[in-house]
């Protein structure tokens, strides 16, 4: 193994190189121009590495992109990160990337183009190797936003881009040493609100308020959360024009997240229950299901996977791993709901993701990718 670390030591400042490139390409989910550019750069670089690429075309999101070695024989692990981010342009500056000797701090850092640097790395260590198995990295461009812009579109894609691999191993970010073995799922709702308008001196008694009634079905959504099961999180609120003038709509965004498969149904039926029910007479209300993300449920496949990660950390004294269960979630989710035993957060680790002062630490660049490649290579 002593020579497959030496290989990643090697190749280390030319894929951190190409990290702070991909990080300078500032894209959240819905702009696909910039994404359409990262995925052009990232496969000339993969490609540059002696790599295969397939570009899939997406018409609403950024395109996706696969990243083959050995394509055609045996299957060995698909690895998964994304190339969206939450970040608006210019948050991180006029030079959205800075570099310092410990740490690269940029939009996406960790979450999740560390993720595809080390993976990439690892892939290139095994190459050289000659390591014989088959591997795949998968990148998406819109897990921010649980995959509302791909839809049916994108589930098929990992259903097929996965299928006969033994095991998938996502590069989301983690906190150190810690890796994900369950994740909740997700499902995103609108209740559209209808009550009656009118002037808030003149017409009081005869309105039915759109916002008041938005509050009363929040209160009850919100109450039916439990600790260690099912939350309701009603987390933006859209309603009223003029302070004088009752509303007549409001709309209300429900973020639900769910332990266990079975949950996924009593939380639909429970949000379509509140939203029918007319808290204020007069009143009327539609739910649209925005998106559903399965939950990653942690099974003794997962828990067989994590052993031998951990194991492989000890024996060639890369550090150690700690599992973790997390209330967010990942594309992990879908490989597990297909059948496919799937790990997360074994990418990049820092701190902060998701606000203007997320960074990587380098050292867990070729940490993780030295524990990924040498897992593989047995």
């Amino acid at each position: 193994m002593k020579e497959t670390f030496q290989i990643i030591d090697t190749h280390l400042e030319t894929y951190l190189d190409f990290l702070c490139h991909i990080c300078a390409f500032e894209a959240k989910a819905d702009h696909k121009e910039t994404i359409d550019d990262l995925v052009t750069y990232i496969a000339a670089f993969a490609e540059a590495e002696g790599f295969q690429t397939t570009r899939t075309k997406m018409e609403r999101c950024g395109d996706f992109l696969t990243i083959d070695l050995n394509s055609g024989a045996q299957k060995g692990c698909v690895f998964m990160a994304h190339t969206d981010t939450v970040h608006e342009k210019g948050i991180f500056g006029e030079n959205p990337v800075t570099r310092l000797s410990d740490r690269i701090i940029a939009p996406g850092a960790i979450d999740c183009k560390g993720g595809i640097a080390i993976a990439l790395l690892a892939m290139k260590a095994l190459q050289q190797q000659g390591y014989k198995k088959h591997l795949r990295l998968l990148l998406n461009s819109d897990e921010e936003i649980s995959n509302v812009l791909g839809g049916q579109e994108e589930f098929a894609f990992f259903k097929t881009q996965c299928e006969g691999f033994p095991y998938a191993i996502n590069c989301e970010t983690s906190e150190k040493d810690e890796v994900v073995i369950s994740r909740k799922g997700i499902l995103k709702c609108r209740i559209d609100i209808k009550g009656v308008g009118g002037h808030s001196g003149i017409h009081y008694f005869e309105c039915k308020n759109a916002i008041a009634e938005a509050a009363h079905k929040l209160l009850a959504l919100e109450n039916k959360s439990c600790p260690g099961g099912i939350t309701y999180s009603c987390n933006i609120i859209s309603g009223g024009t003029v302070s004088n003038i009752i509303p007549a709509a409001c709309t209300l965004t429900v973020d639900v997240r769910v332990p266990r498969y079975a949950d996924m149904a009593v939380a639909e039926a429970t949000v379509r229950q509140i939203t029918q029910t007319a808290f204020i007479d007069g009143t009327s209300a539609s739910l649209s299901i925005l998106s559903k993300r399965p939950p990653m449920e942690k099974n003794p496949q997962t828990m067989a996977l994590f052993d031998a990660l951990l194991q492989t950390c000890h024996r060639y004294s890369l550090g150690t791993l700690t599992p973790i269960e997390s209330g967010g979630g990942s594309d992990s989710c879908y490989t597990q709901a297909n059948g496919i035993t799937s790990i997360c957060g074994l990418g990049g680790c820092g701190e902060f993701c998701h606000t203007n002062k997320e960074y990587i630490l380098i050292e867990s660049v070729p940490l993780r990718a030295k524990l990924l490649a040498a897992f593989l290579a047995g």
